[in-house]
């Protein structure tokens, strides 16, 4: 019987087609078992790296990398996109790290240390700023919980919010004592100091690390008019020092920055949101807006502002987060 050529062909290409596929199947596996190894190899040799603030240093290099690519794309000189007033978020959400609803109102100044040495003629100016004391007491939580009106319905935690069990290194110079800030010379400023600078508002979108984002109305006084009002010392060269540290009135919560950061024109110190004065659970009675940072880094309840040459520790970067926080 004559052999049908079609079938011939057809079973000649099926031979050729299992046969190609048993190779491919075969490297694939090959390919796969090297990927696997490699990756195995790979996270062994994470593991036994060595950790650099919390981060394993490959992790830490690339954070530094992602870090630096923003910086030149982005640099501190770029503007935040700004909205119209009316489109800001009624209803604020919450994100409350390093509040206190128990400080007592009437206490609240703001310490500002590392001045020129005309602020040694400025009449709020003071030796010691730690001969000032903050006072905290639970009779102001039920008061602030008031004061916060609708806020005060939403899921917050109030003893969480009341922390101050950060791990601090005792051996820098610039860590704070809870209860208590370092002793040091400067103005002690009332709010009413603050609003005799020119008042700047504006709407930006706010960033949370967790993943969410709403645009919010914040108004106060743009932090480069608040450094030409108290102006820092300056270096021997004429320059401005390198850094800005900031702290709550316990000292529990704090953070640092560039002072390239500080001078941007959208760093506000704010002390209004949506067009009226500060909640307590919003920050009040000033805090830290930055458009082009992360959340964790617009510190709340501001009570010390400190110009320095040293690089300030941050409260979040102890367990291992990027410490300039930009976008």
């Amino acid at each position: 019987m004559a052999t049908d050529p079609r079938r011939a062909s057809i079973e000649a290409n099926n031979k050729e087609v299992h046969a190609e596929a048993s190779r491919r199947t075969r490297r694939s596996f090959v390919v796969a078992g090297a990927a696997v190894a490699a990756a195995g190899a790979g996270f062994i040799a994470l593991l036994k790296s060595r950790p650099i603030g919390m981060l394993r240093e490959p992790m830490r290099k690339a954070e530094e990398l992602n870090r630096a690519i923003a910086e030149h794309v982005i640099g501190e000189t770029a503007l935040a996109p700004t909205y119209p007033l009316a489109m800001a978020a009624k209803r604020a959400r919450l994100n409350g790290m390093g509040l206190r609803r128990d400080l007592d109102p009437a206490s609240w100044r703001l310490q500002v240390a590392g001045l020129s040495h005309e602020a040694e003629l400025h009449p709020r100016f003071m030796s010691d700023l730690s001969e000032w004391k903050f006072r905290f007491s639970e009779e102001f939580v039920a008061r602030n919980l008031e004061l916060d009106g609708e806020s005060a319905n939403q899921p917050i935690n109030v003893s969480k919010m009341v922390d101050s069990a950060a791990k601090l290194d005792p051996r820098d110079p610039l860590a704070f004592i809870p209860e208590r800030l370092p002793s040091a010379a400067g103005l002690l400023l009332a709010m009413e100091d603050l609003k005799k600078l020119p008042f700047t508002e504006y709407a930006t979108e706010f960033k949370c690390i967790e993943g969410w984002s709403q645009i919010m109305h914040f108004g106060g006084v743009r932090f480069i008019d608040f450094m030409k009002a108290f102006p820092p010392m300056l270096n021997r060269d004429g320059s401005l020092p390198k850094y800005v540290a900031m702290a709550t009135a316990d000292g529990a919560y704090f953070a640092g920055y560039e002072i390239a950061a500080m001078v941007h024109p959208q760093t506000l110190l704010c002390y209004q949101m949506s067009g009226e004065e500060l909640l307590p659970a919003h920050g009040w009675p000033l805090r830290l807006s930055m458009p082009l940072k992360y959340g964790y880094k617009q510190i709340k309840q501001i009570a010390r502002i400190t110009y320095t040459n040293q690089r300030p520790i941050d409260y979040w970067e102890q367990f291992g987060y990027d410490w300039h926080g930009g976008l």
